[in-house]
């Protein structure tokens, strides 16, 4: 058959058209490659913005926590500070270790010297015992405020129950109170969960001497747990003092006080290793009925005293 002229164009066109295409895809890739080989640059900045585009982080609730930084210097040993309150324990520790190991330092010196040594431990003696007078001129309660003011022992009183305690501690008093303070303890816990920011700033409640006489100064306890086996302490400013301000500052502000718990008992309410003398609550919502029914058991533990100290001698 014959073949009409356009028909052959047509044949040579697509034929001359696959060579044409290799030569541009050629001419693409070495344009490319130069691209590449002069200016480096521009490939980095698309492989930059690729990398800056990262997936969001899905952060669980309770896997993070707030740690705030610390200004200033940070120690590889940091120094251990002690409150003025554990400094007079301490030295009044001390003294009374002193005095009762006077006599032994007496026997070893009379044995080792032959009786040279006895004026100067009698002036060491002396030293200590008016060293012990000025630590402990304390021993009349300082504040005369006091409502429920006691002679100093009873026959009810020991070193478990010292003479500061104006209530007993009745059964039914020790599980109401055990009770309120897991119970506030979970929430508190639960609440750091959450938001530590929060729970920081909105306690249920605080431990320690330190932060109860802070938080009864601004009117901000609903209830106060002092232990009655605390160290006997009459220095100046010593644990004594610190009880009987504790009880003037509750009787002026009518916050309902006790003595349930031993500070062993109230550690162990807390899920703490170290003895607790001291619990402030600040905020006992969710568990108002206990609550209510712990004032009411105080009050009733309280009576008891009274009656027990009127009969005792």
């Amino acid at each position: 058959m014959k073949t009409s002229k356009a028909q052959m164009d047509k044949e040579n066109l697509g034929h001359c058209a696959v060579p044409s295409t290799r030569k541009s895809t050629r001419k693409r890739n070495n344009a490319r490659y130069l691209t590449l080989l002069l200016c480096p640059e521009s490939n980095k900045k698309s492989v930059n913005k690729n990398k800056k585009k990262r997936p969001n982080l899905i952060i669980a609730r309770n896997s993070f926590t707030f740690q705030s930084k610390r200004k200033g210097k940070t120690r590889l040993n940091p120094k251990i500070r002690i409150t003025r309150l554990k400094r007079i324990i301490r030295n009044f520790r001390k003294l009374k270790q002193q005095i009762i190991n006077k006599d032994n330092v007496v026997d070893h010196l009379d044995e080792k010297f032959g009786g040279m040594f006895i004026e100067p431990t009698k002036e060491l003696d002396n030293s200590l015992s008016i060293q012990l007078d000025l630590l402990s001129h304390a021993t009349e309660p300082t504040e005369t405020s006091l409502n429920n003011a006691m002679p100093a022992i009873h026959q009810i009183h020991s070193r478990r129950f010292r003479s500061y305690c104006d209530n007993c501690t009745t059964k039914r008093l020790k599980e109401l109170t055990t009770q309120l303070l897991n119970d506030l303890d979970r929430f508190q816990k639960r609440a750091y969960a959450n938001n530590e920011i929060k729970a920081r700033a909105h306690p249920r409640l605080v431990v320690g001497f330190r932060e109860a006489l802070s938080r009864l100064r601004i009117n901000k306890v609903k209830l106060l747990l002092l232990a009655p086996d605390c160290e006997i302490c009459p220095a100046a400013g010593g644990l004594d003092d610190t009880i009987t301000e504790l009880k003037c500052l509750c009787q002026q502000q009518r916050v309902p006080y006790c003595f349930s718990l031993l500070r062993r008992e109230l550690a162990y309410a807390l899920h703490k290793r170290a003895q607790i003398s001291c619990v402030a609550i600040l905020d006992y919502d969710g568990v108002n009925e206990t609550f209510k029914q712990v004032v009411h058991e105080v009050n009733e533990a309280r009576q008891q005293y009274k009656e027990l100290t009127a009969t005792a001698k």
